[in-house]
């Protein structure tokens, strides 16, 4: 009797049965071919999250050199930032990262690649590539190479790393080139889609970590006035404050308010206001000079901050200060404008009057305020002996 696994396995079939359908091997190859697309998109789709989830460009290009390679095949990625002042590619964003496929490209082209900057202005072919904004397919590092290393020198290393195929992939979000990721092959065959894809999310992630990095450094600057923000301001005082405590100096932390500068708006509108606000803040900028440093605090309120200063010296510079910002109108030279600009002024100095940066600031803040009171009570000073000694019916309050 023949069993049915038999007859199966033979082609022959039961009553009503049909027999079973031979597997094309073509079809057994697409199958194959499909299963590992699947697995290099889902390997692409996972490097893009942790792409998305770097916190630095230096961290980013270390997940891209670890991880790529195995997505791509390349047996060197190389990516260039583009530095648009002097119209170069620069691999400086690589300093730092340890991987042992850039160890072993360094130690083949006996160079290190992470200072090369290759000028676009003397390399018209890659300026081109970078325009054009679409993947480039080269044999040989020629059109990297040429004119940056000697030719015998990346020669050298090209057949040292086996390298056959070059794929430049432009870094370009919404028009505007970034850089250029490179990468070397020791095989014809490359998937130039998947590098597609993969430059297209490494483009997105380092774009969003520029935007932080710009919000970050304009996080430090006041918008308006342009001079340091209170954020900036903290910092600054902190680290100050313990160097001055390391060393034995001294340290001094000014605020001024400008005058009736809620009456000017009134009279004036916000607009002369705010360029009031302005003129103030960079005439007092270009007084002082670093690692002093002028931070507006809130509305009309500023911050001198001088390092190793004590008062006898802080009060002889903001003298200066208020007799540059005495010659400042808003309304031009040749205006007839007759109020001169005058600010209430309050010192406090470490260690004497407080020993952290808050007290400091706290300090600093009371005495003003009582200035601005003790001045609206005695409008005969307004322009006269408080410019001589900012800080003189502070201490007169004190001693009393």
């Amino acid at each position: 009797m023949i069993s049915k696994s038999w007859r199966r396995e033979s082609g022959a079939s039961e009553a009503g049965e049909d027999p079973p359908k031979k597997v094309d091997q073509k079809d057994k190859a697409d199958g194959h071919k499909t299963t590992e697309r699947e697995r290099e998109l889902h390997g692409l789709a996972i490097l893009a999250l942790f792409l998305h989830s770097t916190a630095t460009a230096q961290e980013m290009m270390a997940v891209l050199l670890e991880q790529a390679p195995t997505v791509t095949g390349a047996v060197l990625i190389y990516p260039l930032i583009l530095d648009r002042k002097r119209q170069l590619l620069r691999a400086s964003v690589l300093e730092g990262c340890t991987d042992a496929r850039l160890d072993a490209a360094m130690d083949a082209f006996q160079e290190d690649l992470t200072a090369l900057e290759f000028s676009l202005v003397q390399n018209q072919e890659l300026d081109q590539i970078l325009a054009d904004g679409e993947v480039t397919l080269r044999d040989g590092l020629a059109v990297l190479m040429e004119g940056t290393l000697p030719k015998e020198q990346w020669q050298a290393a090209e057949k040292t790393l086996g390298l056959r195929k070059l794929a430049l992939v432009p870094m370009v979000v919404e028009s505007e080139p970034l850089g250029m990721v490179v990468f070397a092959f020791d095989q014809k065959e490359i998937d130039v889609e998947a590098l597609e894809l993969l430059v297209g999310h490494l483009t997105l992630a380092y774009r969003d970590l520029m935007v932080q990095d710009e919000v970050g450094r304009f996080s430090d600057i006041d918008q308006l006035t342009w001079v340091h923000s209170r954020r900036y301001l903290t910092q600054a005082l902190e680290s100050e404050m313990t160097r001055a405590g390391r060393y034995g100096r001294g340290l001094s932390l000014v605020l001024l308010d400008i005058d009736d500068f809620g009456q000017f708006n009134e009279t004036y509108g916000q607009s002369l206001g705010d360029r009031l606000l302005r003129i103030v803040a960079t005439t007092m900028a270009e007084t002082v000079s670093p690692p002093e440093l002028v931070a507006r605090l809130k509305d009309d309120d500023f911050a001198v901050l001088l390092p190793e200063t004590n008062r006898a010296a802080a009060v002889t510079t903001i003298t200066r200060l208020l007799a540059s910002l005495a010659q400042v109108s808003v309304f031009g030279e040749s205006s007839d404008e007759p109020h001169p600009v005058t600010l209430s002024v309050a010192i406090s100095c470490f260690p004497e009057d407080a020993n952290t940066p808050q007290a400091l600031l706290s300090r600093a803040q009371d005495d003003l305020e009582a200035a601005k009171q003790e001045r609206q009570s005695d409008q005969e000073e307004r322009t006269g002996r408080r410019t001589t000694d900012p800080t003189a019916r502070v201490k007169e309050r004190r001693a009393s």
